[in-house]
C-alpha cells in the first residue's frame, strides 16, 4: 500500500491529517492537543512524552481527500482504508466532523458509516464504507466535512480544534443545467477608432419555467489584464438583449462596442455578466454566464510606412510581399495595401500587384469559437499575402512606400531576384 512509503522523521510518524492542513507530529511548544480518546484508542495518559512532545496515533489511509459528485435523491458509498502503523492494536471510531468555518458543512443525516470490526492489529489494514445520501430538494452547493478516524484533536492558537487523524470529505449537489451559454463566451476583435464591432451571444434555456436576463458589463480593477492594457468604458458599449428566455427557446444578446475616433491605441477588456440564473446551478457559480470582453483598437496612419533597400546590378526583378493577419472574429473590410517604389533618383513607380493568397489554420482540438466551426473543424485564423513585383529596377538604393488599408498588422518581405 502506498502509504508504508510515507516517511517518518526521527520517531515522529507523518499522521493523516483533516482537510483544514493540521501537522502530524507535535513537536515541543506546539498546540495543545486533546488525547481524550476512548479506551479503544491509544492511552491518553501515554501520550504525553517525557520531553514535553506529543505523540498521536499513527494511523494512515490510501486516499486522503476524497469527493463526490451528487444530484439531489441520489447516494454513493466510498470505501476507506486504514492501516495501523502501532505496535498494538489500535480501535478507530470513525465519525462526521464538522468544522466550525470554512465550507458549508455535509450534513450529518446525509452521511452513515459502517461500524463493524473497527478493531485493527498492528501493522495492520482495515476497510470501512462511508455512504452519502443527498436527500430530495437539498440545496446546490459544495459541502465540506471530515471523517475522523479517532477522537483526537489538534489545536492552533485562535483555531478550532481538528481532527488529527482523518479523510477529508467533500460533496458537490448538482444538477443537469437548464441555461447555456451556446455562443463562445470570449469575444475577442480589433477595431479601427471610431468604427464599431458587434457580437451576438445566444443562450439557451431548456429549462420549464422563463429565465430573467440583466446583462451588466463589469469593468472593475480586478478584471484588468496585465501590461496596464486598459478598462473599457461602459459608454463605449451598447447592449440588446430581452428581458427573460422562454422555456425551451433561445434568446439572442447583441453587444456592440464602438470606441471613440479620439481613443488611444491598445488593448482594452472589460467582462460582461448576462445575468443568468439557472434554476438549477448555484448562486455561488456565476462564471458559466460571464462573457470576456478584449480587442484591441487602433488607428489609420495619415502616411504611409517606408523602408529601403538595395539593389545590385545582377537583380532581374524585386518582389515585395506583404502579409495581413486576417482576425477571425473582426468585423471590418478585407485588407488592401497602396504600394509605391521609389529609384534611387527619386522617381515613384507605381508597384504591380502580381498575386493575392490566402493561409489558414485548422484545429481539431480547440474548443472556442464554435461560430466558427461546423463541430469537427475549429478555424484557426486566417492571414492574406499580397504580392507585389518590379520588373528590370536599376542597380542602387531604393525605397518602398506601403499605405495599409483595413489592416492593423502587416508583415513585409524584399526579395531581391537575381541572374
Amino acid at each position: 500500500m502506498n502509504a508504508r512509503t510515507i516517511t517518518a522523521v526521527a520517531v515522529a510518524a507523518v499522521l493523516v491529517v483533516s482537510a483544514a492542513g493540521a501537522t502530524a507530529f507535535a513537536q515541543p511548544n506546539s498546540p495543545a492537543a486533546d488525547s481524550t480518546a476512548p479506551a479503544a484508542d491509544t492511552d491518553a495518559d501515554a501520550a504525553q512524552q517525557s520531553d514535553g512532545a506529543t505523540n498521536y496515533t499513527r494511523l494512515y489511509v490510501d486516499e486522503q481527500y476524497r469527493s463526490l459528485r451528487l444530484k439531489p435523491g441520489e447516494s454513493d458509498t466510498v470505501t476507506i482504508t486504514v492501516e495501523n502503523g502501532e505496535d498494538e492494536a489500535v480501535t478507530i471510531s470513525p465519525h462526521l466532523f464538522v468544522p466550525p468555518r470554512g465550507e458549508r458543512p455535509v450534513k450529518e443525516s446525509w452521511v452513515s458509516i459502517g461500524s463493524s470490526d473497527l478493531e485493527i492489529g498492528a501493522g495492520e489494514e482495515r476497510q470501512f464504507e462511508v455512504t452519502v445520501s443527498v436527500p430530495e430538494g437539498a440545496e446546490l452547493n459544495r459541502y465540506g466535512g471530515t471523517i475522523a478516524l479517532t477522537n483526537e484533536t489538534i489545536s492552533y492558537p485562535g483555531r478550532p480544534a481538528q481532527p488529527v487523524n482523518g479523510v477529508s470529505l467533500n460533496v458537490e449537489v448538482w444538477q443537469e443545467p437548464n441555461v447555456r451559454v451556446v455562443s463562445d463566451t470570449y469575444v475577442h476583435s480589433q477595431v479601427q477608432a471610431g468604427d464599431s464591432f458587434t457580437r451576438e451571444i445566444v443562450v439557451e434555456n431548456t429549462g420549464d419555467q422563463a429565465v430573467p436576463v440583466s446583462p451588466e458589463l463589469v469593468t472593475e480593477d480586478q478584471y484588468r489584464p496585465y501590461n496596464d492594457r486598459d478598462t473599457l468604458e461602459r459608454s463605449w458599449v451598447d447592449i440588446s438583449a430581452p428581458n427573460e428566455i422562454a422555456p425551451g427557446e433561445t434568446a439572442t444578446i447583441s453587444v456592440t462596442v464602438t470606441p471613440p475616433s479620439d481613443t488611444d491605441r491598445g488593448d482594452y477588456r472589460a467582462e460582461l455578466d448576462l445575468g443568468l440564473k439557472d434554476p438549477a446551478r448555484s448562486d455561488q457559480s456565476t462564471h458559466w454566464q460571464r462573457v470576456s470582453v478584449r480587442f484591441q483598437v487602433w488607428t489609420q496612419p495619415d502616411e504611409p510606412f517606408q523602408t529601403s533597400f538595395e539593389v545590385s546590378d545582377d537583380a532581374e526583378n524585386v518582389t515585395l510581399d506583404l502579409s495581413a493577419n486576417r482576425y477571425r472574429s473582426a468585423d471590418s473590410e478585407p485588407a488592401s495595401f497602396d504600394v509605391t517604389f521609389v529609384s534611387p533618383n527619386g522617381t515613384e513607380v507605381a508597384a504591380e500587384r502580381v498575386s493575392v493568397s490566402n493561409r489558414g489554420s485548422v484545429d481539431l482540438g480547440s474548443s472556442r469559437q464554435r461560430a466558427a466551426t461546423d463541430g469537427t473543424y475549429a478555424n484557426g485564423g486566417e492571414s492574406q499575402t499580397f504580392e507585389y513585383r518590379l520588373p528590370d529596377p536599376e542597380s542602387g538604393d531604393w525605397s518602398v512606400k506601403v499605405m495599409p488599408e483595413n489592416a492593423m498588422q502587416f508583415s513585409y518581405e524584399v526579395v531581391r531576384n537575381e541572374e
